[in-house]
């Protein structure tokens, strides 16, 4: 039933005002639509925030503005994947007196990965895992993020936590991280990653994903030659860390 149809039976009045909320209407969607599309914004901020050079060979620009912004601005994703053996996460600490916020990241130890958490029953040593793009054997030619993970591989990793890696697996197995003590035990699980926050990032959507993957293609490689030295107490470094770079 159009308002054509309506005035007869409602009356001018209420036309009238079918008219005007109508009217309303029209003019306040356009900037509804506008206001709840956050790609615009995400793209440039994500690009004003990166903490390294970005290298955007062959990227999508806008995938990897949208990745910074989640990676650097909501899923912290470098307070849990610096590389202690290249430094603190900040060169400006904000959570120290005297240094303003948001502070200044070490590019130099940016999402490298080598963080250590825990000792899980077992005796797994889990450490955070070098997200930066590299190959497992030179000449690296095709550099890929996480370990050289395809976009497929990441999906699955956000989906359903499992470790490509193998790192550490259900005792008596045992990865690069030693072997993860289950059922009846303990109702862990070694097949899947056990400190990342996977069952939350999970439902992110599949394009916000892409993103976070693009992103990390651009950031710089991070080899593991242990310029500085780990932290006292903490084990050596998993093999599972260290990779080829490409060349510069």
């Amino acid at each position: 039933m159009t308002l054509k149809h309506l005035k007869p039976v409602i009356g001018p009045a209420a036309a009238l005002t079918v008219v005007v909320v109508a009217a309303a209407l029209m003019i306040v969607a356009p900037r509804v639509l506008a206001d709840s599309s956050q790609t615009d914004s995400r793209i440039q901020i994500g690009f004003n925030i990166a903490p390294v050079k970005l290298n955007m060979k062959g990227l999508n620009p806008a995938l990897v503005g949208v990745g910074s912004y989640i990676v650097n601005a909501q899923a912290d994703c470098n307070g849990c994947h610096n590389s202690p053996d290249y430094g603190p996460e900040f060169n400006s600490d904000p959570t120290f007196v005297g240094n303003p916020p948001p502070g200044v990241v070490n590019p130099a130890s940016y999402l490298g990965g080598g963080r250590f958490f825990a000792f899980f029953p077992g005796g797994a040593t889990i450490f955070s895992r070098n997200l930066t793009p590299g190959c497992d054997t030179a000449p690296c030619t095709n550099p890929l993020p996480e370990g050289g993970h395809t976009l497929q591989d990441f999906m699955t990793i956000f989906r359903t936590g499992h470790d490509f890696d193998a790192a550490h697996p259900p005792c008596p197995a045992s990865g690069a991280e030693g072997c993860i003590l289950g059922p009846p035990a303990t109702p862990l699980n070694g097949n899947v990653l056990q400190i990342m926050p996977w069952p939350v990032y999970s439902r992110m959507s599949d394009n916000d994903i892409q993103a976070i993957y693009e992103y990390l293609k651009a950031i710089p490689c991070i080899p593991h030659q242990g310029p500085v030295p780990l932290p006292a107490g903490s084990p050596p470094l998993p093999s599972i860390l260290f990779q080829v770079c490409p060349a510069p």
